[in-house]
């Protein structure tokens, strides 16, 4: 439950009138977090000449990973003054969301989360919360696919980039499925008990505003996809070093680890 409920935190927006700065600035934040999480895993997942190898990799991205970096590449997008944003429900829906995520609901949510479990949400009911949390998912998602696409990238060498996106797109397939669903379940789990107490008419009222935004949801993830492919380009570049054997006092270089590239058709 920790993971879910930081995982929310940036998904509320900030005061009491929600922007796209807000809503990037909060996603951005996330970058650092989630890619120390996963980091331990993305090298445990290589052989032992191979974590040796890419230690120049791992402090180049934990240079790159960080907030202010996808706050600048999307500032453009921060610029949006839809008037979506404005509209009225975004504070009803903030101080809804605070209060889910304060101190004193934590275990009501999570014996909530539990009980949702075993639970068939009524079909309307289910839709609107789904349109609520499409914004939330969306980003969510391409962030978590993005990261886990450069972790799978910390090995391959003497590749062209557009070889390694097929390598690692394949990789990502392969849990794709896992993440999303996971990702749904925590997310809706957390609208429900969020919303459980608002009519269906004002929860539609939200869901519409947010579908407002799917257009400006979808050009925020190709963007943050193109930031990525570029970060994984200059990942790349940075050469694998050679691990060193000593015999004797003497350091002898070692092969490089294995190429994937030697299997990717």
């Amino acid at each position: 439950m920790r993971v879910v409920m930081c995982l929310l935190v940036l998904f509320s927006t900030s005061g009491w009138a929600a922007s796209a700065t807000n809503t990037i600035e909060q996603l951005s934040s996330q970058v650092a977090p989630l890619w120390q999480s996963i980091r331990p895993t993305c090298v445990m997942a290589l052989d032992l000449e191979s974590q040796q190898a890419v230690l120049s990799r791992i402090e180049f991205l934990n240079s790159q990973l960080i907030a202010s970096n996808l706050t600048a590449h999307l500032s453009l997008l921060s610029a949006n003054k839809d008037n979506a944003w404005k509209d009225p429900s975004w504070a009803v829906r903030e101080k809804l969301e605070q209060s889910a995520l304060s101190k004193e609901e934590r275990e009501s949510y999570r014996e909530y989360f539990f009980k949702l479990q075993t639970l068939k949400p009524n079909s309307e009911r289910k839709k609107l919360v789904q349109q609520v949390q499409n914004m939330s998912e969306g980003l969510n998602l391409v962030l978590k696919k993005e990261l886990w696409k450069m972790c799978h990238a910390l090995g391959f060498h003497s590749l062209p980039q557009k070889q390694l996106e097929t390598a690692v797109h394949q990789r990502w397939l392969k849990q794709q499925a896992k993440v999303k669903m996971q990702l749904n379940k925590e997310l809706a789990a957390f609208y429900f008990y969020t919303f459980r107490q608002l009519p269906n008419a004002e929860l539609a009222v939200m869901a519409k505003t947010s579908l407002k935004l799917s257009s400006w949801v979808k050009t925020s993830q190709s963007s943050i996809e193109q930031y990525f492919r570029q970060l994984r380009g200059q990942l790349l570049a940075i050469e694998l070093q050679p691990v060193e054997t000593k015999i004797d006092g003497i350091s002898f270089p070692q092969p490089l680890p294995f190429n994937p590239a030697t299997f990717i058709k």
